[in-house]
């Protein structure tokens, strides 16, 4: 007697067949998990309870039961494992169908235990991927914050650094400064030396800025040859100041193959009252055109309206 096919796939009911000596030869999945330990050294099993004797006298039904309860099968070596179920008379051989309980299926729960490491070894995967997926995508955010050329934030990432200081200075009334540059005459650079040598310099010139400003600060390229910024914490005296040490730290570098120094004009602006982001842009940048209208490479403060702009004239220094 053959298994059935369907049979043969079988985890929770043992099936095999028996000759008369009681040896199996044929089984399912379930019978070769359940009989794992018996076989552990490669060997067939053998019927052992109940013994052939007992089978021999066994009243067969109509169905063709012959025993029902406790049955034990052992293998060559010393190795044996305990079923309880039925065994039914096929023609010249046996038929044993057995539950498979979980106690009594060590290849299974050698299973579920290789399964149960294999699904930490995944989550853990999956966490570091999630973790390297997210670093890459607050890396990727943080280029849409910045610059490509001068590696300094840009227009998005300074506009919403505004928008959180000015509520900050609405709750606190901590001062606030903003400071803009545009280069003089950079135009002629691109025209007398290229475009390569033009970012060359716009590069030096961020790094210029960074060094100028303290790690609280934001310094921002506001557009083409223009920079910005901002200054939470620092006063107006404070806000010339560093404009002023940032157009003199440009003006005293001449760079190669240029034949001057760069320059640039300075437009310097204190949040007041009630001022939007759009009019502290504003008036920052009417103080650089004020600069760029008396001479270009200096500084301007911007005041309420433009009759007030001033032009930030250091005292000569006393011999």
């Amino acid at each position: 007697m053959l298994i059935p096919s369907w049979a043969k796939e079988l985890h929770a009911i043992a099936i095999a067949v028996l000759d008369e000596e009681g040896w199996v030869v044929e089984s399912n999945q379930g019978f070769l998990s359940a009989t794992a330990e018996a076989r552990a050294e490669g060997v067939g099993v053998r019927l052992t309870k109940p013994d052939r004797a007992e089978l021999s006298r066994a009243k067969i039904g109509l169905d063709g039961k012959a025993y029902t309860g406790p049955i034990v099968l052992a293998g060559s070596s010393e190795g044996w494992v305990a079923l309880s179920g039925s065994i039914y008379r096929t023609g010249s051989g046996w038929l044993l169908a057995a539950e498979v309980g979980v106690s009594a299926y060590p290849q299974l729960n050698g299973v579920i235990e290789r399964l149960g490491r294999e699904l930490e070894d995944t989550e853990r995967t999956l966490a570091r991927r999630n973790q390297a997926l997210q670093k890459a995508l607050e890396e990727v955010e943080a280029l849409k914050r910045q610059d490509t050329l001068t590696g300094l934030a840009n227009r998005r990432s300074l506009d919403d650094r505004i928008a959180e200081e000015i509520g900050r200075w609405e709750r606190y009334r901590r001062p606030l400064g903003l400071i803009l540059m545009e280069m003089d005459d950079f135009g002629g650079v691109n025209e007398n030396y290229g475009r390569e040598v033009g970012d060359e310099l716009l590069h030096h010139v961020a790094t210029v800025i960074t060094h100028s400003v303290r790690t609280t600060d934001l310094a921002a390229r506001y557009g083409g040859l223009e920079f910005a910024m901002l200054l939470p914490e620092t006063n107006e005296m404070g806000a010339l100041i560093v404009a002023e040490r940032l157009r003199m730290d440009l003006e005293g570098q001449i760079i190669l193959p240029m034949t001057r120094p760069l320059t640039a004009s300075f437009g310097v602006a204190m949040l007041l009252p009630g001022e939007s982001r759009q009019e502290l842009y504003a008036r920052a940048g009417r103080a650089v055109g004020h600069s760029r209208k008396n001479g270009r490479n200096c500084v301007t403060m911007a005041g309420v309206i433009s009759e007030c702009d001033q032009v930030y004239r250091v005292a000569p220094q006393s011999t």
